[in-house]
């Protein structure tokens, strides 16, 4: 494993420490949030918290490849590359108006200066091409 790989890995799992942390700060003792506390850059509605996110696209190139999460990158394969949630891990993404529950799929992301990245199809469901800030939230699973 290379020490810039190493370097990101490390970086990345501080800032989900970090995140972890300020959740707790400003979780209440009995589990609910404070009045007024959200997490910088996220906005609350209907009581889920959503989250900005800068991402880019990928797919042609590596179509045929398997991802990092088992996958095989095909162009019909909805999903996202984020660099600490789980593979599997679902979560709901939204851009223009239109909201699509999706799962990780890949190790990412795949660009410099992005958070994640989505899949083309992903992608084009969403009507996301070239970097775009989007919205997610951790998916309820219904």
């Amino acid at each position: 494993m290379s020490g810039a790989l190493i370097e990101r890995q490390a970086a990345l799992a501080a800032v989900a420490l970090l995140a972890a942390l300020a959740s707790l700060a400003l979780t209440r003792g009995d589990g609910t949030t404070a009045p007024g506390s959200a997490p910088v850059g996220a906005a609350e509605t209907s009581g889920e918290t959503w989250y900005d996110a800068t991402v880019g696209t990928y797919g042609p190139g590596l179509y045929g490849q398997t991802t990092a999460c088992g996958q095989r990158l095909r162009p019909t394969l909805e999903g996202v590359a984020h660099g600490v949630l789980p593979c599997g891990a679902r979560i709901v993404v939204s851009f223009g108006g239109r909201a699509v529950d999706t799962r990780v799929v890949d190790r990412g992301p795949k660009g410099t200066g992005q958070e994640f990245t989505l899949t083309e199809a992903l992608a084009g469901r969403l009507g996301v091409s070239g970097i775009q800030t989007i919205r997610w939230r951790f998916s309820s699973g219904r």
